[in-house]
């Protein structure tokens, strides 16, 4: 497979660069340049529990600020936290998926997000990201943009771990401006190897030590669908037998 196939299908930090300096970087967008001041009830409010918040300028690809709280969320201190991990830090069975949104988004809104406008537009995505120890979680990704007056256009991010929330391994995206686009179709990845939410809702059970008989109580399903469920994940997770498709769904977000 030629260099150009691979970074096709798995984008790396070197892809999420060149097209942020290719449009952003190109806009009459000017780099922001001014002071970034986080005070104590802003924290309260977005630095806590699951999440945690970043200011940043997708321009020139710099961080402004990285709130404490991505310590408990990710593992990492604020200073470690930088656009290459922001990129490499995308499950690779996502990473197309997630550039191609990010493409999409970009090409539709671009004299919104360059700055020429003053119309805020935000952009929502979910897919799983690495914590610094390696192990995946299912997170959210909000953008939104804000003008300085002073200092020039940034970018807010705010990241949460919603892997409490079943809702499989799709790539989830929309876009909100102040009249609502509409949610965009989700993006499966290349392979059709999706865990879909219902199958992650038996991998959790699974996991919780429930039989298929007990499974299909609990879900209203039949044991044969179940059963068959069961079979279907065993595949797309490329496992044989449970204990090793438990250590997949732990280690990829699944679960």
């Amino acid at each position: 497979m030629e260099p150009s196939d691979i970074e096709a299908k798995t984008p790396g930090a070197e892809s999420w660069e060149k097209l942020f300096l290719e449009t952003l970087g190109r806009s009459s967008r000017k780099p922001f340049s001014g002071t970034i001041k986080v005070c104590d009830q802003v924290l309260e409010l977005f630095d806590s529990a699951n999440q945690f918040f970043y200011l940043s300028d997708y321009s020139s690809l710099r961080m402004l600020y990285v709130s404490p709280n991505i310590f408990h969320v990710l593992g990492f201190q604020p200073h470690e936290f930088d656009f290459r991990t922001l990129f490499e830090m995308i499950h690779p069975d996502d990473r197309k998926p997630v550039f191609e949104v990010a493409k999409m988004v970009l090409n539709r809104e671009m004299t919104y997000i360059s700055g020429n406008t003053d119309r805020h537009v935000v952009l929502y995505m979910s897919y799983r990201g690495a914590r610094k120890s390696g192990r995946y979680s299912r997170i959210s990704l909000t953008i939104s943009r804000h003008i300085d007056p002073v200092g020039g256009v940034y970018d807010m991010g705010v990241i949460r771990d919603i892997t409490h929330v079943r809702c499989g391994t799709r790539v989830n995206f929309a876009l909100l401006g102040r009249r609502p686009i509409g949610e965009l179709p989700a993006i499966i990845p290349d392979g059709g190897n999706t865990i879909s939410k219902r199958e992650q809702e038996i991998i959790y059970y699974i996991s919780m030590g429930y039989s298929s008989r007990k499974i299909a109580c609990e879900l209203n399903l039949s044991e044969h669908t179940v059963n068959t469920h069961r079979k279907n994940i065993l595949r797309k997770t490329g496992t044989r037998n449970l204990v090793d498709m438990l250590l997949y769904a732990a280690t990829n977000g699944i679960i």
